[in-house]
């Protein structure tokens, strides 16, 4: 007998503890790190070098439409017990270097090795909320933590 269960949804991960509104950085990696610095100190996490080291080597970035940019790196890991995720919003943007592409929003997520399909979920979800302009408008335009996860959670809950 197969064992049923909930899928996880942004709203069983993300914090607004863990949420950046209004990010300005310099370089790709100063804004990779302050968003992962978030998670610094989160329960969820046995092994913060480890953590880091594999956010900071790569991540994914894409543009929608309308030319705003989602970078969304993570890391599928034993340094993670239980997914575990932060976000930062842009509005004026950050240009990633190596691109070219003006960053507007950036998630960092950390996978347990065993949860493969909720993580596919999630970045889906979030490569589909912010390449609409509903969307986008909705995540720029948040002007607290609070807002930024509510009006995240509104939007999964509608794709």
């Amino acid at each position: 007998m197969e064992r049923q269960r909930r899928m996880i949804t942004i709203a069983d991960i993300l914090s607004p503890k863990h949420i950046l509104v209004g990010l300005k950085a310099e370089t790709r990696a100063r804004a990779l790190s302050k968003v992962a610095d978030l998670l610094e100190r989160d329960e969820r996490l046995t092994d913060w070098d480890q953590f880091y080291n594999g956010i900071m080597a790569g991540a994914a970035c894409i543009t929608n439409d309308f030319g705003a940019g989602i970078c969304i790196a993570h890391v599928r890991s034993k340094a993670v017990h239980e997914m575990v995720m932060a976000v930062a919003q842009s509005p004026g943007g950050i240009l990633f270097e190596e691109s070219g592409v003006r960053i507007h929003l950036i998630v960092v997520i950390g996978v347990p090795l065993a949860l493969a399909s909720d993580y596919l979920r999630i970045i889906g979800a979030l490569a589909r909320i912010f390449r609409t302009e509903k969307g986008e408008a909705a995540l720029l335009g948040a002007s607290t933590p609070q807002e930024l996860l509510e009006r995240l959670c509104a939007l999964e809950m509608q794709i």
